[in-house]
């Protein structure tokens, strides 16, 4: 089972190889840059876990990165009705779509006998949080830096 043949639309289209946090994803909002590379690192950690075979540690930090991500999304929503952006609407109904998306595909995981189409379809899950960053962070990026609600560089 190839979760990518159920989700082709997930993510940018790009399979994540590598997690490393690039200077680019930086918002220079502490609370929503300290999130992510928190949840970077629970990332990282279920990789591991993955490629080691342990699914048990694999819940585990799966647990614990769907903690983190709904609370980083109310705190990001949160934080955009504060600022008055403008999509935050849109943002939060975009929010929302991840989160059912990687939901769905979790359980699919779950049913997954070989160790490499678990691997794969843990790697398929992560790309639908990264999008967030990747994509619908960045758009906010602007907007921030153009109000002036970011630290100064």
């Amino acid at each position: 089972m190839v979760i990518r043949q159920f989700y082709p639309n997930c993510s940018a289209g790009i399979p994540v190889k590598r997690f490393d946090w690039l200077e680019s994803f930086e918002l220079r909002v502490p609370e929503i840059d300290s999130d992510h590379r928190a949840m970077l690192d629970l990332m990282k950690a279920t990789r591991a876990a993955a490629a080691a075979g342990n699914r048990e540690r694999v819940e585990h930090y799966i647990d614990r990165l769907f903690a983190l991500t709904q609370n980083h999304f109310m705190r990001e929503e949160t934080l955009m009705l504060r600022w008055g952006y403008p999509d935050a609407k849109m943002h939060a109904t975009y929010h929302q779509r991840l989160l059912d998306r990687a939901k769905e595909v979790r359980r699919a995981c779950g049913q997954i006998e070989s160790q490499e189409a678990f691997e794969e379809c843990c790697e398929e899950m992560m790309t639908f949080l990264i999008d967030d960053v990747v994509r619908g962070d960045m758009k906010m990026k602007s907007f921030l830096e153009t109000n002036g609600l970011t630290l100064p560089e």
